[in-house]
């Protein structure tokens, strides 16, 4: 017994940053979390400033449901995790944009970016972020409005 407390000993100063070391990167938290139903995105919540995004995706699942999400039209929509950073320090841009989809249904959709570098990187995040999850959009042909860009 008294080997495996040596033996953790070493393992815990071997792991912790020596007099002169860097610390090593925290892990930060923000989620974009979405209500969803039949392709439309009705509304979105952008939580930043956690300490994992996990708790960013559990915080804003749960103001979404406190607005009513989770029994909307008989339970039919989702809510969503759409885009999480794990960077304790970034760049966020929501992005939106309603259009007309090939078969004539009128959607609304959303994109968010993080990016460590830059709002610009961030925007580029949301429009990848947007076509992943819709892709009948096109951003030359359908446009989008920033709803929101926040520096944490």
């Amino acid at each position: 017994m008294r080997y495996l407390y040596a033996i953790l000993a070493l393992v815990l100063a071997a792991s912790s940053p020596q007099a002169g070391e860097p610390e090593p990167p925290r892990i930060g938290g923000a989620a974009c979390v979405m209500a969803k139903w039949r392709g439309n995105t009705l509304d979105y919540v952008l939580i930043y400033g956690k300490k994992h995004p996990v708790l960013a995706q559990e915080e804003g699942a749960e103001i979404l449901r406190g607005k009513g999400y989770a029994r909307f039209k008989g339970n039919l929509d989702i809510i969503h995790h759409q885009a999480k950073s794990y960077h304790p320090h970034a760049y966020a841009i929501v992005i939106k944009t309603t259009y007309t989809t090939k078969r004539g249904k009128p959607r609304t959709s959303y994109g968010c970016g993080f990016s460590p570098l830059s709002y610009d990187a961030a925007l580029q995040e949301a429009g990848n972020d947007l076509q992943s999850y819709s892709w009948g959009w096109d951003p030359q042909k359908h446009g989008y409005e920033i709803v929101e860009q926040v520096r944490y």
